[in-house]
């Protein structure tokens, strides 16, 4: 009871995504370490490539410490923390701590990439922008209703332990010379990343993925769904699970043709291919 007796106010959204500071200081955090990187890495990369590559490496290391926050706070829930979500029930509407510590990092992560990224061209790809949006659209419901902690844990946690060694094949795109120094480590962080795409973003994201359309659709069917949790809102997350699961095959296709060439050896070129060049550039004079 409050002051008089009277009931304390329910805390509004800005309390619930604000109010303890940690998604302003995660922000905070991201854009400093970003504006003290990004200046060193212009003094480590060749005259031709500073402006992409330094900006794009001291981005994705500014997004590293979030994803990998996400990732081992959203492991450790999923196996140890979410025993007592065993209906449909408590999957759609039971509260975790270990949920709203994983959807304050994302949400913050999701917002600052968004800003971000309308100040590169790699980075503000239409479909990219969508992905950001709707994440944090969907942290937010997820924290002020509050909504769907058991599945935040996976997809806004879980999902993200590929992330983290894709910011070690990232850096070795953006900065060759880390590659072409410690191969052996580049071809790890790749394998790596491999193995956790596959498993956290393909076979369990899938899994995930049916049991989250399991419960949805058995709300929806039902009509009983409480009046805090509008049918709209499970709708909608439904229907950017779709979305999400379209980027996810995208991505898969774009790491298959991936394996494949670096897998796959380069033709050694032709002895005779100064010849056959001018071959072909005779008849385009004839």
């Amino acid at each position: 009871m409050g002051v008089w007796g009277k009931k304390p106010a329910a805390p509004t959204p800005y309390d619930l995504v604000w109010g303890d500071g940690v998604v302003p200081s995660i922000l905070f955090g991201m854009t400093a370490l970003f504006m003290v990187l990004h200046p060193i890495l212009r003094t480590m990369f060749p005259r031709t490539m500073r402006a992409r590559g330094a900006f794009l490496l001291a981005f994705e290391l500014s997004c590293l410490f979030p994803l990998a926050y996400c990732a081992y706070e959203g492991y450790t829930t999923w196996t140890t923390g979410l025993g007592a979500f065993t209906t449909a029930k408590a999957r759609l509407y039971a509260t975790s701590p270990g949920a709203v510590r994983v959807l304050q990092a994302h949400l913050a992560f999701e917002a600052w990439d968004f800003g971000v990224s309308f100040f590169n061209k790699t980075l503000r790809a239409p479909e990219m922008l969508a992905h950001h949006a709707l994440a944090a659209l969907l942290c937010y419901w997820a924290l002020t209703m509050p909504y769907m902690h058991y599945y935040a844990v996976y997809f806004m946690g879980v999902a993200e332990i590929s992330s983290v060694p894709l910011v070690l094949v990232d850096a070795g795109k953006y900065y060759p010379d880390v590659s072409k120094r410690f191969p052996g480590v580049d071809l790890a962080a790749k394998l790596t990343f491999l193995a956790c795409f596959v498993l956290v973003r393909d076979v369990f994201w899938v899994l995930t993925a049916i049991e989250v359309w399991k419960d949805g659709l058995a709300v929806l069917a039902a009509g009983n769904f409480p009046a805090k949790y509008p049918g709209y809102v499970t709708a909608s997350v439904l229907l950017t699970n779709v979305f999400f699961s379209a980027l996810q095959v995208l991505w898969t296709g774009k790491l298959a043709r991936g394996v494949y060439h670096l897998f796959t050896p380069k033709a050694p070129p032709r002895a005779d291919a100064p010849a056959a060049v001018a071959d072909v550039d005779a008849k385009k004079r004839e």
